[in-house]
């Protein structure tokens, strides 16, 4: 089926930039709304009768509702409806505080029409596809998956990839925070492999300027040596509308499960050993199994 015609909200106090970007989009296909405040924008969208919204598109420099009020507003009707600003003074601290507030892309006046369109169309694109993966968890049961590998055969930072594929789509994360959790599961895995399966001490691990390092020498030793290289790191994933659960599980003899709320109440300024805490910060629910090798990690749904 062809995908119908993309709906772009354009929002400009400029009569003169609004007419001439507006006919652009146009002009490529797009079904453009014009508004010349920001107060009619967004009534627009709140508005359930109005088809629905691909790309939001907004001046910053605005008398009342400037642009970052614009992005401030769309994102508490939709935080995942893209959003761009337009100005004419690019500086790097406007830059940097769009990008914070969660904008797609700003652009620079006087437009480049070309490159507008075609980063307009790649963003539309993105939207889209998110629209239906929310769609489609509207159907979702249970989806599970299982991945074992030796510990010779780990790789950590496909792994985490495979873990955080669905976090966006499926509502377990904004895009905004979607790395702070890549970055807990690589905690996980890091701590399975090289604590668990591997049975590496940090105590090892010297000062960043000695040339001697015992802990990556070890690591590499162990990982093609047994019984080490052949233990096994299980990772299962199960998803449910309102849950998303991560077990990984290392082959290793564990560890003391009462260090842990010590681990996690200590000062994360520590150099080592706060991965453990900063997985606690990130996750919903944490628990171990008895013996110590085994990690179940919890996300809830977000409230829209």
């Amino acid at each position: 089926m062809e995908n119908p015609s993309p709906h772009v909200v354009l929002v400009d106090d400029d009569r003169a930039v609004l007419g001439m970007v507006s006919d652009a989009l146009s002009h490529h296909g797009m079904t453009v709304h014009a508004f010349s405040d920001g107060d009619c924008a967004l009534k627009f969208l709140e508005d359930p009768t109005q088809p629905e919204v691909d790309l939001v598109i907004s001046d910053i420099n605005m008398e009342g509702m400037d642009g970052f009020d614009v992005i401030h507003r769309v994102k508490s009707i939709s935080n995942t409806l893209p959003v761009v600003l337009m100005t004419g003074e690019a500086t790097l601290d406007f830059a940097v505080r769009a990008m914070r507030m969660g904008a797609a892309n700003l652009y620079q006046k006087p437009l480049t029409i070309r490159e507008m369109v075609n980063s307009v169309f790649h963003l539309v694109g993105l939207h889209r596809d998110l629209r239906l993966a929310e769609a489609g968890l509207r159907g979702l049961v249970r989806e599970t998956r299982h991945f074992s590998f030796r510990s010779d055969e780990l790789n950590i930072p496909s792994m985490v990839r495979h873990l955080t594929d669905r976090l966006v789509p499926f509502g377990f994360a904004l895009p905004s925070n979607v790395d702070v959790i890549a970055m807990a599961y690589h905690e996980a895995l890091v701590n399975a492999l090289e604590h668990g399966n591997l049975e590496l001490d940090s105590s090892l691990k010297g000062d960043l300027f000695n040339p001697r390092d015992d802990f990556d020498a070890l690591s590499i030793a162990r990982r093609t040596s047994e019984p080490w290289a052949s233990r096994r790191v299980d990772v299962r994933m199960e998803v449910t509308p309102d849950r998303y659960e991560v077990i990984i599980r290392d082959g290793g003899n564990g560890y003391d499960t009462r260090m842990v709320k010590q681990a996690v109440d200590e000062d994360l300024s520590r150099r080592f050993g706060r991965g453990l805490a900063m997985i606690h910060m990130v996750m919903d629910e944490v628990s171990l199994n008895a013996p110590g090798n085994q990690i179940t990690m919890v996300l809830k749904k977000k409230a829209r």
